[in-house]
């Protein structure tokens, strides 16, 4: 049929219309939270290779972001399982300045609105086949965090204790068993240091006439060993020692009703010990802050005398480092007179 004006410019309106028609796309709504229950704030790179769509129209690789508000995630895309190739998207979501967790979707052509759940795939390996696995450079920022962090080295064994070898990497310690690691990373045997004894209860009957307790160990020196009773401290010339049996004085037998501790040194040089020190503050009956002129280790080890009368942690007062606080039924009056020793 010959071409009159009229006809080919319907005929030529109707080509453009074809050429410049738009595949078909699949709309994906849905909402994301976070695993604590809020609502996901961030952006989702959706990224993808060349591919073209079942109608024929050529998709060239590109990258979009969908910005997800309130949890709100809305996009279209071209459907990729009816495509020439099958290929896959990559999402990456994005929130606080990294990628949080990608995905894949694979997407079919439909006017329903579909979930995420609806075309969410495994990750596709380089052969086109699909895996489970996700590459250290899909998460920005794992690579630099993975470099921060030391390696194993070659004396990397399993069952040991670790320590960080010249190189920076993690090696095993060596050395037995009941070996003691020290801060350089060397090991020896346990049992050289200092050992003491604070606030053991000695064994024995309170009866206003057994005059003779045994202690869990002999104290090392001798001169280490202080006796309370009742929170007073014993004189020097109140009790004797022979091994691990404190023997006290005729005018200083315990009675059914008192309160026996005792503190001491077992073994080792000696180590920083404070004697006697003056607590500073204000004695007023009103202050209940004081402070030592260093913190106690351990904090057991602060034997605090007000008047003579050994104060109890957690009773009279409490520690936090050097500081001393009161509780107010025990707060020092306008002349006591307080004395603490402890190990530093």
């Amino acid at each position: 049929m010959p071409c009159t004006w009229l006809r080919c410019i319907v005929v030529s309106c109707m080509t453009a219309a074809a050429t410049l028609a738009a595949p078909q796309l699949t709309e994906i709504h849905d909402v994301l939270y976070k695993a604590n229950g809020t609502l996901f704030e961030g952006v989702a790179q959706i990224e993808w290779k060349a591919f073209v769509a079942s109608d024929g129209t050529p998709v060239p690789p590109n990258t979009v972001n969908v910005r997800i508000v309130r949890g709100q995630l809305r996009v279209s895309l071209v459907p990729t399982t009816d495509a020439n190739t099958v290929i896959s998207y990559t999402a990456r979501f994005n929130s606080e300045g990294k990628t949080q967790f990608v995905e894949y979707w694979s997407v079919p052509p439909t006017r329903n609105v579909l979930k995420l759940r609806d075309i969410r795939v495994p990750a596709p390996n380089s052969a086109g086949n699909l895996t489970s696995s996700v590459s250290i450079q899909d998460v920005s920022g794992l690579r630099t965090e993975l470099d921060l962090r030391p390696p194993r080295g070659a004396g990397w064994s399993n069952n040991r204790a670790a320590v960080i070898g010249p190189s920076g990497s993690l090696e095993a310690v060596s050395g037995a068993d009941a070996d003691c690691v020290r801060v350089d990373g060397t090991s020896g045997p346990c049992g050289s240091g200092v050992v003491f004894v604070d606030g053991d209860t000695p064994l024995g009957v309170k009866n206003g006439s057994n005059r003779n307790f045994t202690l869990s160990a002999p104290p090392y020196p001798a001169q280490s060993l202080r006796v309370y009773r009742n929170g007073l401290l014993l004189a020097p010339a109140d009790f004797t020692v022979a091994g691990s049996v404190v023997t006290v004085a005729v005018s200083a037998t315990p009675v059914s009703t008192d309160v026996l501790q005792v503190w001491y040194r077992i073994s080792g040089p000696s180590p920083s010990i404070v004697e006697g020190e003056v607590p500073s503050g204000t004695l007023n009956g009103v202050n209940l802050s004081f402070s030592l002129a260093g913190a106690p280790i351990p904090a057991s080890s602060l034997q605090l005398h007000r008047n003579g009368m050994l104060q109890k942690q957690g009773i009279d007062y409490y520690m936090t480092a050097s500081a001393i606080t009161f509780f107010p039924l025990s707060v020092p009056q306008s002349g006591d007179l307080l004395l603490a020793s402890y190990r530093k």
